[in-house]
């Protein structure tokens, strides 16, 4: 059977325990307190803009989402996208311009021929 008796702590650990917590309540307190006296403060200030930097320089060079790996393959699928799409668009252009210079000449040879026959018919007439 296992023995499931607690041990008890000693006066010497709960005065040692009572006075660390003591130490943090009492740290805790000078840093409130040092937030409000004016040179504390400006350096306060200047850490958070620290952290602000250090931590967005992290995101940049971590490997999320929002980091500079992620957004430069990001990129790199919509330039692949849109050369893929330039290519299309080339075609689709030389394509169309050939088709149109076709209709233009089918054009050119109708009403070339409706003139002829317009010819015709006033020197018949």
């Amino acid at each position: 059977m296992e023995n499931n008796k607690r041990t008890q702590r000693t006066p010497e650990e709960i005065i040692a325990e009572t006075e660390a917590r003591l130490e943090r309540l009492r740290l805790r307190q000078a840093k409130a307190e040092a937030q409000n006296n004016p040179a504390v403060a400006t350096l306060m200030e200047a850490k958070a803009d620290l952290m602000k930097e250090v931590r967005e320089a992290k995101k940049l060079l971590g490997d999320g989402p929002q980091s500079a790996n992620a957004r430069i393959q990001k990129h790199e699928a919509w330039i692949d996208k849109i050369s893929a799409e330039v290519v299309d668009a080339e075609s689709d252009l030389f394509s169309a311009e050939s088709k149109l210079s076709e209709i233009n000449a089918k054009i050119a040879e109708a009403i070339a021929g409706i003139v002829e026959t317009s010819k015709e018919m006033s020197a018949e007439g």
